[in-house]
């Protein structure tokens, strides 16, 4: 087990963005449950147009996510949409770094 995964000692609810229902909103995949580290922190961070913006929570995990995805901190896998859970926050950016070896990746997400 490498440090990483033994600091991802938290789990997240992740729905992937499937496309679009036709009416201005989204379809999703079936949601996973991953192990991941939560962080309520503000972050200045570059989206992907170049502008800034502030996050709600910083999320590491070593799964990849994709900008548009949806994560919410607990087990919600019940729910089969995240839209309307008030704690379900979009994806803004994506970083992915890899450990000194090239053997392990982490994801820093921001939300």
């Amino acid at each position: 087990m490498s440090v990483i995964s033994r600091n991802l000692n938290q789990q997240v609810t992740y729905w992937a963005m499937t496309g679009s229902d036709g009416y201005g909103g989204f379809t999703f995949a079936a949601p996973a449950l991953l192990p991941a580290r939560w962080e309520d922190k503000a972050e200045l961070f570059q989206n992907d147009n170049n502008e800034e913006q502030v996050s709600k929570a910083v999320i590491y995990t070593e799964v990849d996510i994709e900008t548009g995805d949806y994560l919410i901190l607990g087990d919600y896998v019940g729910s089969a949409t995240p839209l309307g859970l008030s704690k379900a926050y979009r994806v803004c950016q994506k970083f992915r770094s890899t450990d000194l070896r090239n053997l392990r990746s982490v994801r820093k997400v921001y939300v």
